[in-house]
């Protein structure tokens, strides 16, 4: 299964998500919760980062990410609500067009 499709499997199942970037050190723990094309055409994935590396340090919290970035994604037995209250919007207008979402 390719991590595009990984990704998109999650997101339908409410999973969490382990995954390491092509930058990362370590593996994260997410929610991912859109995957979306922006306005330069890239695929990207929001997701809400609950534990794992961060460069920033500041957990839990909102992230993005290009698809082409992700180098591993394993689905976890973990599942999840899509999180409105932490600023979630599936209608937003900030994406150019939606590929799937929680």
């Amino acid at each position: 299964m390719s991590i595009s499709d990984t990704i998109h499997e999650a997101i339908r199942g409410h999973h969490q998500v382990l995954l390491r970037s092509q930058e990362d050190l370590d593996k994260r723990v997410v929610e991912p919760h859109v995957v979306h094309e922006a306005a330069n055409g890239s695929i990207l994935v929001d997701f809400y980062q609950i534990s794992g590396f961060s460069s920033s340090g500041n957990l839990p919290g909102w992230r993005r990410l290009a698809i082409s970035d992700i180098a591993e994604a394993t689905i976890l037995a973990e599942s999840f609500t899509p999180r409105t209250a932490d600023g979630y919007n599936p209608g937003s207008k900030r994406y150019a067009r939606i590929i799937s979402r929680a």
